[in-house]
């Protein structure tokens, strides 16, 4: 349920019609040649009927051609009110195997898998869970160590050997704010669009492998598409920027010592290059 538009909503599996007494997907009849299990969404305001669910997530040219989404689990990224997440169970038919990858969406109908790799792959050989691992409609909880956690089903067996195998239960894991991000294997550079300013401070949450790196310069705005024409600004340069190396959940990036950046404006926009790193958030 959602309390702010007083709707209910369901993300459910869609497949193709197979039968003429079936109405098909959406009111306006059957979406054609869907062959392949994807996501649907349907919403209402009346618990008791709820209209046929529209398409909204569907493997595409840059999926592996085997695959289907056999299924999702939704939750809201925690503290966002704006930031849906899908946890999408994808069926690999060619090896009858299941695992889970992660989906955000601003508005709960346009999605984008930004890794596409298994957030919960499934296990090694022995472990229980080498053959599936679903999560489960649990929701994103926050375990007693701190780290995130949401419940997942596993087995040893594959997806059509379910029946003969028991499934197991347990916690998929993550350090908070690291449900993915961007990773430089050796050297790479990005630029984060301009944003809001609502910190006097950045902070960064990364990983460096040994002998990794990031630095971090500032623009006061960058036009979309001319990232590399900005100047950046004075004092918050690449060459100036303090290199930040090991692991951390919130680093305050600095220049040359300085982390206050309550001058730069209202909005600003940020270069960041990395060497061997993955970053997974940020704030300001």
């Amino acid at each position: 349920y959602d309390p702010d538009t007083e709707t209910y909503f369901m993300y459910c599996r869609l497949h193709g019609p197979t039968s003429p007494e079936l109405p098909g997907i959406g009111s306006s009849g059957p979406e054609k040649g869907l062959v392949r299990r994807a996501i649907g969404l349907t919403r209402t305001k009346d618990f008791r009927h709820w209209p046929h669910p529209k398409l909204v997530l569907h493997p595409d040219a840059h999926d592996d051609f085997d695959i289907s989404f056999y299924g999702s689990s939704y939750f809201r990224y925690p503290g966002r009110s704006d930031l849906h997440c899908l946890l999408v169970q994808v069926y690999h038919q060619l090896n009858d195997h299941v695992d889970t990858q992660i989906a955000f969406s601003r508005d709960g109908i346009s999605w984008e898998r930004p890794e596409r790799r298994a957030i919960i792959p499934v296990g090694t050989t022995g472990n229980g869970d080498e053959g599936t691992a679903y999560a489960w409609s649990s929701g994103l909880v926050t375990l007693p160590d701190g780290d995130w956690g949401y419940l997942y089903g596993g087995s040893s067996g594959l997806h059509n050997d379910q029946g003969t195998d028991k499934t197991k239960m347990g916690w998929a894991r993550w350090r908070p704010h690291r449900l993915c991000g961007i990773n430089a294997d050796t050297a790479g550079h990005f630029t984060i669009n301009t944003i809001q300013r609502t910190s006097n401070h950045l902070k960064l949450n990364y990983r460096c492998k040994p002998g990794g790196w990031i630095t971090v310069e500032l623009l006061r705005r960058v036009p979309s598409g001319a990232h590399a024409e900005v100047a950046p600004l004075e004092g918050f340069t690449f060459a100036e920027s303090d290199r930040m190396t090991g692991d951390s959940l919130d680093k305050i990036v600095t220049w040359d010592g300085n982390s206050d950046i309550s001058g730069i404006g209202d909005t600003v926009a940020i270069r960041i290059k990395m060497f061997g790193a993955k970053l997974f958030a940020y704030t300001v």
